[in-house]
């Protein structure tokens, strides 16, 4: 089975406020136009004509290794790939199991899925530099594997399904300074350091403070994926007398925490407020006028479409990378973030 790696990046128009300095990423040369909409892209998208391998005519099966089921967006990825069986591809044969964050296990569960001879891979790695090796592990015994959501160093996935994390960086610093000022005195909560979404989203956030050379970077240090790191960190970081007009988060998972340290240092109000994924609980706090922004995820989407893309790879056609663009979401967009999420939430409830 030959496999192309023909790369068409998805970016949409993903700023989505009105607010200064924020325009969309023109695709780069050589790749093709991107949809302007999800709902574009989607009809562009090839569906699988049939849910049997081409070669063998048996019925497809395919392997799918998630990081942990505790994760709220594991949950609608995973979702996402369960409604799609149900809906349209009923007759696949698809096995999910969950790495509990342990690379090692992830190698193992991939390691299985090649012996029992699937037809395709999905695996959201559960990190950059040792999860490669499973993604080798695939490549060397002919079996199409699809990278999720976070990316491994190897460069040997048949192909990617995510969002561009350094585009997320880009926008949520971009809305930060202009609603703080040219002048602006900043601090961001790391994600767990070495996660391709850390690394991504921290080049983001460093390119476009390149571009503004008056904002100064007063601190930042790792939250981790807790809320409660998160809060101890920005806590101490307000008694030790750290000015800052915003605090960026790479998760609403953090920003939760950091909510709370703000407001018992009592600068609720002061200190602008930042984070990534539309959580609930942020959209309310957007609403209530705490947050400013959140940047939005599409993790349906995500999930879809790795599957999709998995089964096209189970029957030998040429697949390509798919970028999902992120946007942000604002008092101003509130209601339509919302419902999104509502929506969201209501189809991994179904699952979980």
């Amino acid at each position: 089975m030959k496999l192309g790696r023909m790369v068409t990046v998805i970016l949409a128009a993903a700023c989505v406020v009105s607010m200064a300095g924020c325009g969309q990423k023109q695709a780069p040369a050589g790749t093709a136009e991107a949809p302007k909409t999800r709902e574009a892209a989607k009809e562009a998208a090839a569906e699988p004509a049939a849910a049997e391998n081409k070669e063998t005519g048996e019925k497809i099966k395919i392997g799918i290794s998630m990081q942990g089921n505790q994760s709220g967006f594991v949950q609608y990825f995973t979702s996402a790939m369960y409604e799609y069986q149900a809906t349209k591809a009923q007759d696949i044969d698809m096995e999910v199991v969950f790495a509990d964050d342990d690379p090692a296990k992830q190698f193992s569960q991939v390691e299985t899925f090649v012996s029992k001879k699937v037809d395709a891979i999905i695996i959201q790695p559960v990190d950059k530099t040792q999860c490669a090796a499973a993604v080798d592990l695939a490549a060397d015994a002919g079996v199409p594997i699809i990278t999720l959501n976070t990316v491994t160093d190897s460069t040997r996935n048949t192909a990617h399904v995510g969002c561009d994390d350094e585009q997320a960086g880009e926008l949520q610093m971009e809305r930060i300074i202009s609603v703080c000022g040219p002048d602006a005195k900043l601090a961001y909560v790391d994600a767990v350091l070495g996660h391709s979404a850390q690394v991504l989203r921290a080049q983001g956030y460093e390119a476009v403070l390149a571009k503004n050379p008056g904002v100064e970077l007063v601190v930042h240090d790792t939250g981790n994926w807790s809320p409660e790191e998160s809060m101890r960190l920005v806590e101490n970081w307000l008694q030790a007398g750290k000015d800052v007009d915003a605090i960026l988060c790479m998760a609403d998972c953090q920003l939760t925490g950091v909510i709370t340290a703000v407001e018992n240092a009592g600068k609720m109000g002061e200190i602008k407020l930042a984070g990534m994924d539309c959580d609930p609980v942020i959209l309310k706090a957007i609403k209530d006028g705490k947050v400013d922004c959140s940047i939005w995820q599409d993790g349906l989407a995500q999930g879809e479409n790795a599957l999709r893309l998995a089964i096209l790879a189970a029957q030998g056609e040429e697949i390509s990378d798919y970028i999902i663009p992120y946007e942000v979401c604002t008092k101003d967009n509130i209601e339509e973030y919302e419902k999104k999420a509502a929506e969201r939430d209501e189809l991994a409830k179904k699952y979980f």
